[in-house]
């Protein structure tokens, strides 16, 4: 991971920290100015139930962050689960609102209300997760065929290439990439999620060995170093894939 990628992420967190540090001082605040001390129990189980509501936020925030940048969590999974912490958020604000402050409740009754709240909340977000869970399971071994059949298309459109050169080094250009495409012979599909980042960097490798080849194609005379620059992206990509076969046998 780059370090500009940690970087933002560092960010983010600390500003997501920062507005909800500012939204629990601003709820503390309100609830003491707006008439809800006439009760202390009302005021504390309406302070725990919008600080509880904000923490969820939080916390969803940063697990949208984090999913949406493995990318490991489908949107509309990511989405759906956004709208229910929002509308249990909203729906805690106005049970305070209308079971607190303008029936006045007795506390008992008003920590039912809050707490079937909560629990309606709960049942909705941890239901948005298990189909979550099964959509990913069920779209991760599809993933992964596209994935790793994208992974042998490229090597393949890199050997065809390389036997196009009009050069007598073609022979050994072709002779390194297609040593890459007898290993992804020995090597399966990968739906595992442990493995996602192994299998994004595996593809971006073949991506940058279809360019050299092209590069190489489009020059006029290669380079003196030609040859150790395709044996290093080679090199590369053998280790990566070796490496993911080793995490993948270690899963089994």
């Amino acid at each position: 991971m780059s370090r500009s990628v940690i970087s933002g992420r560092k960010s983010s967190f600390i500003v997501l920290t920062g507005c909800f540090a500012a939204a629990a001082a601003l709820t503390v605040l309100a609830l003491i100015t707006t008439g809800f001390t006439e009760s202390l129990p009302r005021l504390i189980i309406t302070m725990l139930s919008l600080l509880t509501a904000e923490g969820v936020l939080y916390g969803y925030s940063l697990y949208w962050l984090r999913s949406a940048a493995t990318g490991r969590v489908l949107k509309p999974v990511l989405v759906s689960g956004a709208f229910i912490a929002g509308t249990y958020a909203i729906a805690v604000l106005a049970s305070a609102l209308l079971l607190g402050r303008l029936l006045k409740l007795p506390p008992l009754w008003y920590a039912l209300g809050q707490l079937l709240v909560l629990m309606l909340g709960a049942a909705a977000l941890g239901a948005a997760g298990l189909y979550g869970r099964n959509a990913a399971r069920n779209g991760g071994a599809a993933d992964a065929s596209r994935l790793h059949l994208r992974q042998r298309e490229g090597l393949a459109e890199a050997a065809a290439a390389a036997r196009t050169w009009k050069r007598p080094e073609a022979s050994r250009l072709t002779e390194l990439v297609a040593g890459l495409q007898e290993s992804f012979q020995y090597s399966d599909p990968v739906s595992v999620p442990g493995l996602y980042a192994t299998e994004e960097l595996l593809d971006q490798q073949i991506s940058l060995l279809q360019d050299h080849v092209k590069l190489l194609l489009a020059l006029p005379e290669p380079p003196q170093d030609w040859e150790a620059e395709s044996i290093e992206i080679t090199q590369r990509i053998a280790v990566t894939l070796a490496r993911r076969n080793r995490e993948l046998a270690g899963l089994k």
